[in-house]
């Protein structure tokens, strides 16, 4: 399996980096293993069996005498992760009194990359001047528009400034002039522009599906997202309560006024009045296979393993659907058309998301010795290929020249565009090793058995199990022969990508199936963070951020923005807090 995302650990302790695009070729979990790993019920498993399943279940009833305490506030934010700290911190500093309540015994910190789109940072490091026009059709014709223009256009248009609020708080913030820069010792919070500068002659308006370059990575978010919630108690208007699970919103006539939140400790709950209004901040539902089979069925019949690291105070996995179900419970309507995040990262993705030679568009055959698709293609897009092959297995080829070949592929989710000598890795830069390989870590990958490597084409395929020889043998010769013609008339390949494979060694690494990092697909929301019940109108009082807030993304996760998902959890976070605390 490969786990795929950069820093999807941020803040947890690999190296200050993630998760996200973490893999281990060849050590995919079984069904049993992955309902493990995931913190799945009873009813999940027979969700994961393929059984019909009630995602939603009845609506807790809180017996009245369970209830010790009753507080007031304006605010009432449930949970604390990305977006959820933003809006604990920007309803507190709109004059609100908040209480928030997070089921772990801390913040959330997961990801690590944040799609910034002009502002001074991006002058700075020297970005082109994109057309938000055109970022914003990208992503409605990625998501087949299934979602709202209003929710990408006010992101694209207002980012810059919400990043400039997010950063404000953060003290010892380093931010790096390139991606290759060295980062002094001891600054362990930073800000890395991604791909920066680009791989040289690439311009994105000649890619068909370019990945644009506005990323910035965030480096450990724990150092991030603990200022916010730093700055917000420092107004003495906030209060947060750990080990807290919110189980029931309140509501008056077709108002939420508050939530029913029990403590993890005693079992006693607490009835929390929101004057203003709730917001939910919840987070995805990935750990919750009824769910996953009801909007995500794909994702189970497919076999792909999901995976979380963050629990809450009784052990499970905290992103089990609790504010989806939350909110339809209280009359909210579920957006259609979710998308599992599955981004792929390349053969023998490690823990850190750095495959082999990553996603670079080298020639792919499936086991049937078949080439299958045009290879220069996204992550998001290669998963989704490699899903519709036999065994859902299928191996990349490069030789001796990729260090001069690589960079000539695209910038994007898991590229390699850069071959540095171990010597030349930048201090201190753990993002840079997303798009730079050694020819040291190729050999590495070798040693440990994620890559594959021979002086014959013949000695290489046989070492790739299950490979049908003699038609992979002949696909590479037809393969070849496109590359020399300079014209790719099987698949349509962009003729910059086109590299024989005839100069040994020889090597190749598996694809299979990705993780799924989290499925978005959330609760209709608008672009001020209201939340709409089933005839589409407002459900006064109740706010949806982060991957509970629907109409965002839809089919599949799309790849014209890294760090997106992030980005738009932080800064509807910022919105969701800001208007619940003015009740607008």
């Amino acid at each position: 399996m490969e786990l795929t995302r950069r820093n999807f650990l941020s803040g947890v302790a690999v190296a200050g980096m993630g998760l996200a695009g973490a893999g281990l070729a060849g050590c995919a979990p079984s069904a049993e293993n992955t309902l493990a790993a995931t913190g799945a019920s009873d009813v999940d498993e027979a969700a994961s069996q393929g059984e019909a399943a009630d995602w939603l279940g009845p609506e807790p009833v809180i017996d009245e005498t369970d209830v010790t305490a009753e507080e007031d506030c304006d605010v009432l934010v449930i949970g604390l992760g990305n977006a959820g700290c933003m809006a604990y911190r920007a309803a507190a500093e709109a004059g609100a009194k908040v209480i928030a309540v997070e089921k772990s015994s801390a913040y959330n910190a997961t990801g690590g990359a944040f799609a910034l789109i002009g502002g001074a940072l991006s002058e700075r490091w020297g970005r082109p001047d994109i057309d938000p026009e055109e970022i914003i059709n990208r992503h409605m014709s990625e998501c087949g528009y299934y979602v709202k223009r209003s929710i990408i256009s006010r992101y694209v248009y207002e980012v810059s400034d919400v990043f400039d609020w997010i950063i404000e708080p953060v003290e010892d913030l380093y931010i790096a002039d390139d991606s290759m820069a060295d980062i002094p010792d001891g600054c362990e919070c930073n800000l890395v522009p991604d791909t920066c500068p680009l791989p040289k002659g690439y311009d994105y308006r000649e890619e068909i599906l370019p990945t644009f370059p506005t990323s910035v990575g965030l480096g450990n978010l724990g150092l991030i997202l603990g200022p916010q919630i730093a700055a917000a108690e420092a107004t003495g208007n906030a209060t947060a309560l750990y080990g807290h699970y919110a189980e029931k919103l309140i509501k008056e006539g077709s108002r939420v006024v508050g939530a029913y939140v029990r403590n993890g400790e005693d079992g006693t709950y607490r009835k929390i009045n929101a004057a203003k209004g709730v917001v939910l901040a919840t987070g995805d539902y990935s750990s919750n296979t009824s769910m996953l089979q009801a909007f995500a069925p794909e994702t189970i019949e497919n076999g792909v393993p999901a995976m979380w690291i963050h629990t809450d105070t009784e052990g499970n996995n905290t992103n089990r659907g609790d504010g989806h179900r939350m909110g339809t419970w209280a009359g909210a309507r579920m957006q259609r058309h979710h998308a599992p995040m599955i981004h792929h990262m390349g053969g023998g993705a490690d823990i850190s998301g750095q495959g082999v030679m990553g996603i670079n568009g080298y020639l792919n055959l499936n086991l049937e010795g078949k080439r299958f698709m045009n290879e220069d293609a996204p992550g998001q897009q290669i998963e989704n290929q490699i899903e519709m092959q036999p065994q859902r297995t299928t191996y990349q080829f490069f030789d001796a020249k990729w260090p001069e070949q690589c960079g000539s592929f695209p910038p994007g989710h898991g590229n390699v565009n850069f071959c540095l000598g171990a010597d030349e890795f930048p201090k201190n830069n753990a993002g840079a090793a997303f798009c730079v390989r050694t020819p040291e870590s190729v050999e590495e990958a070798v040693a440990a058995g994620t890559c594959f490597k021979a002086d014959t084409i013949e000695e290489l395929l046989a070492q790739l199990e299950g490979m049908d020889v003699e038609t992979a043998k002949t696909s590479i010769e037809r393969y070849n022969e496109l590359c020399h013609a300079g014209s790719d008339v099987d698949f349509g390949k962009d003729s910059r990508r086109l590299f024989a494979l005839e100069n040994p060694p020889f090597y190749a690494c598996a694809f299979t199936p990705a993780i799924m990092l989290v499925c978005v697909g959330g609760l209709e929301s608008d672009e001020n963070c209201h939340v709409y019940d089933e005839e589409r109108a407002v459900i006064e009082g109740l706010y949806a951020c982060g991957n509970v807030q629907g109409d965002r993304f839809a089919m599949a996760y799309p790849i014209a923005l890294k760090g997106l998902s992030v980005g738009m959890a932080q800064f509807y976070g910022y919105i969701a807090g800001t208007n619940a605390a003015m009740g607008a």
